[in-house]
């Protein structure tokens, strides 16, 4: 791709040289505020989502009741128009902002802008003003205190420099760039759906050598069990309370915290259900950490321990222990009989019983399903020699699994990156696309 013919300075300290036939304006001579209020509050009510832009928040509801408690709450509600310029002026510098395709109203909370020339081409502004260099420069003129509370107020944000091609130009680039971040949205799509059909191609894999053993071929028996059905002839049907200790995890007194918390990372692990996002890996960290008394003041569970959320929204999260620690009260552990059951069959075990945990928890205000519960859940036990060859088949596949999604990974990301190089670089005037 090419330069064009001549550049030249725009005297502004954070842009680069510019095409030398291209304008320089601030923000408010492109776009003016909009401050028109709904009167009514029937409009389709839109919202600005990081990265996201401007995106339909709801549709209207049905109950004609609820729908009248609707629109009155929305009295006062800015009103966008296709083509209008909305901010979130509290995230602006997460990329929080965006052209709208849709009529509608918006937050109070929120910016709205009128294009003045109507032969400006809107689309244009939505690359430009969307890249790291004109984030970069919200953040930079955002007011506030802590990051969390940083806004960037009309008054900030209007005078802040654009680059204005000629209106041919700024239709070539929109033209050209929607054709190109298409083709690199669908293959990330394509990629995206290559990673979920793996993944259910990992559990599809788990739940037949968990429940149905390696050889299609052997005799099967009805478990009595109505989730898992039919199992092989020679497996048992246990319950979690025969074949392991279950604990219940607990929290050292806050009261005196610095006697039992501390911020070094060679504390002891104290896990929370945060830190159970190693799926079928082990858990060596945690977000806190305590000291030996804190360490003294909980139920400390052993390595190879499975630990499973089981209360509130994250129910069923579940990993094992790389090593010995111990976890808050939402979390129980299972501490395998080693004798009858090998660890990591107990981790692939519960990997399979826990996509349904919620439909069997308890409800008062947090669904909940009690250590007695868990207790009393059936297990389905091979024998030790045939669990230790289903933990092995498991992790060498698994293996296989984890590279080629990280490998799929890597790219989403790599085309997410060249995706936004390319906006930057074509709305900048890096690249003349005029003719492509």
């Amino acid at each position: 791709m090419k330069s064009y013919p001549s550049y030249i300075s725009p005297h502004v300290n954070w842009l680069d040289d510019v095409p030398s036939h291209w304008n320089i304006k601030m923000i408010k001579h492109v776009f003016h505020p909009r401050d028109e209020k709904t009167e009514d509050g029937n409009e389709e009510l839109l919202s600005v989502l990081i990265r996201k832009g401007v995106v339909k928040r709801r549709a209207f509801l049905d109950d004609e009741s609820e729908h009248l408690t609707r629109s009155k709450s929305l009295i006062g509600y800015r009103l966008c128009s296709k083509g209008n310029l909305v901010n979130n002026i509290m995230k602006m510098g997460f990329y929080c902002l965006g052209i709208s395709d849709y009529e509608g109203i918006v937050s109070p909370a929120y910016s709205v802008f009128e294009i003045i020339d109507e032969d400006d081409i809107p689309r244009y502004w939505e690359y430009l003003l969307k890249t790291e260099l004109y984030v970069s420069e919200y953040r930079k003129k955002s007011k506030g205190i802590q990051a969390s509370r940083m806004r960037l107020y009309d008054d900030y944000f209007l005078p802040i420099h654009t680059l204005y091609p000629p209106k041919d130009e700024q239709h070539q680039i929109v033209s050209f760039l929607d054709s190109k971040t298409q083709k690199i949205d669908k293959l990330i799509e394509i990629t995206e759906q290559k990673i979920e059909l793996l993944k259910e191609q990992r559990t599809a894999l788990i739940n037949q050598c968990v429940t149905k053993g390696l050889n299609p071929n052997v005799e099967m028996k009805d478990s009595g069990v109505e989730w898992i059905g039919e199992i092989p002839k020679d497996w048992d049907i246990s319950k979690f309370k025969y074949i392991s200790e279950i604990v219940t995890g607990n929290t050292p007194p806050k009261a005196n915290e610095e006697l039992h918390y501390t911020d070094s990372k060679k504390g002891f692990l104290w896990v929370k259900p945060t830190s159970l996002n190693k799926g079928l890996n082990y858990v060596n960290e945690s977000v806190e950490h305590l000291t030996e008394e804190g360490k003294l003041a909980t139920r400390v569970i052993p390595k190879d321990s499975t630990m499973i959320c089981c209360i509130g929204n994250t129910i069923g999260k579940h990993s094992i222990s790389g090593q010995e620690l111990s976890t808050n009260q939402q979390i129980n552990s299972v501490i395998p009989n080693q004798t009858r059951l090998h660890p990591y069959f107990c981790l692939l075990y519960a990997n399979v019983f826990t996509r349904d945990l919620l439909k069997w928890a308890n409800y008062v205000t947090l669904p909940i399903f009690t250590k007695s519960d868990l207790e009393d859940t059936s297990f389905l036990l091979p024998p030790l020699e045939e669990q230790t060859a289903i933990v092995e088949t498991i992790r060498s596949e698994n293996r296989l699994f984890d590279s080629t999604i990280e490998k799929e990974s890597q790219r989403i990301e790599l085309l997410k990156e060249y995706r936004q190089a390319l906006i930057s670089e074509v709305v900048t005037g890096k690249i003349d696309v005029r003719g492509l």
